[in-house]
């Protein structure tokens, strides 16, 4: 029973299928070990105990009577704290928020209750998701149980540290500049970033509670300690939005391939800066994987401009994220941007804020040629390798709080500085072109922190991304545990 919370999730609920331990006793290992560890770490920033003591107890009645009666059944779960979860607040680091208690589940929380999880707890996440760095005025610095000097990620920074030091076996995150993956490369486990419109967001804050209209860009996925997990999760989350529901039926395309040798990849590491160290443990991984027979091209490349493709994703995302903003936050962010040389990220972002509808459309349909470039590129490879970001897991960078900090904070790559905001350029060219993306450890260590890789895939081609990682895992190892954890 000592490291039954090291276990897959899968492995956790063949336990419980097996009646070898309970959910009570499941549940109560995790929150032992949250009440025991967290306090270092600071990712799990509420728990609703009572209320998971009731489904555990549920769970086990229904276990005795069925144990194959949810996919999830049993499972204890904490989720990121941008979800609506009914018998908790749903704050996504906002002071606004700290009191607001939703009367529903949001859409992917109530997938996953309804296949018996036992949610016991939320997770931390930056100031209205917005950073990666978990820090808000609400609940703090969360620290990376690696090397506590050192960032989680954000936003769904909480999720990924959580699962790292063993506090919960599965996690929900969401992703719009590279929410799930970075944090994931950051804390050493696996998370997926779905292919836009698969999953439904409803209930995910932001935007703010009563909004409808689902967020350009966003979505939602899975994170676990294991590619196998992965799959698990994204099969139960996945369903159209409420307002699509009449007549649809998602049915993806299978893996393209389910042995690694048959896989055409393609890596590439040079499309934005990328530290040496970082970029020794991808080369590693590759070399790792040319002698398990996979066929690699590191000269593989869509036919994008990729300096061109990010200029268009952080207008569309600053577009997004601007319409939800107060006046006196755009006003801030226009007084910085107007003071800034063209080019520029403040200038970028401000002139994203404010661009007129006939500059929306054009970047709409740069978007889309994006997007065709990217179906050809994978007529010929089945995924591409790339960094997540920049960097590995960074120290901590939170003096200001305020948005407009990250146009003045810098990035340490090799020898050199560069703009904080360049940390959105790798994970950006999936989120921009509505691609799927898988982020696996790579295995290695740069320092005292671990380096993961996104997979990218073909647009609706999820399980090509999750099945070449859980390929990877089987035949290269699987998640390791931080020193102390």
């Amino acid at each position: 029973m000592t490291n039954t919370h090291y276990l897959s999730a899968t492995a956790q609920l063949k336990m419980l299928a097996e009646r070898r331990i309970s959910a009570t006793e499941l549940l109560d290992l995790h929150l032992d070990r949250v009440q025991r560890l967290n306090p270092e770490c600071n990712v799990v920033v509420a728990l609703d105990e009572e209320g998971a003591r009731r489904s555990a107890r549920a769970a086990d009645e229904a276990i005795a009577r069925n144990p194959t009666a949810g996919r999830l059944l049993g499972l204890p779960m904490t989720i990121k704290d941008s979800f609506a979860v009914t018998g908790m607040a749903v704050t996504c680091g906002m002071e606004e928020f700290r009191d607001y208690r939703p009367q529903r589940d949001a859409a992917a929380v109530a997938r996953i209750r309804a296949n018996g999880a036992v949610i016991f707890g939320k997770t931390n996440v930056p100031a209205a998701a917005k950073d990666h760095q978990s820090y808000n005025t609400l609940f703090g610095l969360s620290r990376n149980p690696w090397d506590l000097t050192r960032t989680v990620g954000g936003s769904s920074g909480g999720s990924a540290a959580a699962l790292a030091a063993g506090f919960t076996p599965l996690e929900l995150g969401s992703d719009i500049g590279g929410s799930i993956r970075v944090p994931s490369h950051f804390c050493g486990v696996y998370g997926h970033k779905s292919s836009y419109g698969l999953i439904d967001i409803a209930g995910h804050l932001p935007p703010p509670p009563g909004h409808v209209a689902p967020s350009g860009l966003s979505v939602v996925g899975p994170l676990a300690r294991s590619a196998e997990d992965l799959e698990l999760l994204f099969d139960i989350l996945l369903g159209p939005a409420e307002i699509e529901r009449a007549g649809a039926e998602l049915r993806l395309p299978a893996p393209r391939h389910d042995d690694l040798k048959s896989f055409r990849v393609g890596v590439w590491t040079d499309a934005f800066p990328l530290d040496p160290g970082y970029a020794a443990a991808i080369d590693q991984l590759v070399g790792r994987l040319r002698r398990c027979g996979v066929q690699v091209d590191e000269a593989a490349r869509p036919a994008i401009d990729a300096a061109a493709s990010h200029r268009a994703y952080i207008q569309t995302l600053f577009g997004i994220i601007g319409a939800g903003l107060p006046p006196s936050a755009k006003e801030a962010l226009f007084a910085e941007g107007d003071a800034a040389e063209a080019g520029s990220y403040p200038r970028q972002v401000a002139d994203a804020i404010r661009q007129p509808l006939q500059s929306y459309l054009a970047i709409r349909e740069e978007r889309h040629r994006l997007r065709q470039a990217w179906s050809y590129f994978f007529a010929d490879y089945d995924i591409l390798i790339c960094p997540v970001t920049p960097t590995v897991a960074f120290p901590h960078d939170v003096e200001r709080s305020d948005f407009a900090a990250q146009f003045v904070r810098t990035l340490a790559v090799g020898d050199r500085r560069i703009p904080y905001l360049d940390n959105l350029a790798w994970p950006g060219l999936a989120t921009v072109a509505y691609l799927p993306a898988t982020a696996m450890p790579t295995g290695a260590l740069v320092g005292s922190v671990p380096a993961g890789v996104q997979i990218i895939g073909p647009f609706l081609g999820d399980r090509t991304t999750l099945r070449f990682a859980r390929l990877v895992e089987r035949e290269l190892g699987s998640f390791q545990a931080p020193p102390g954890y």
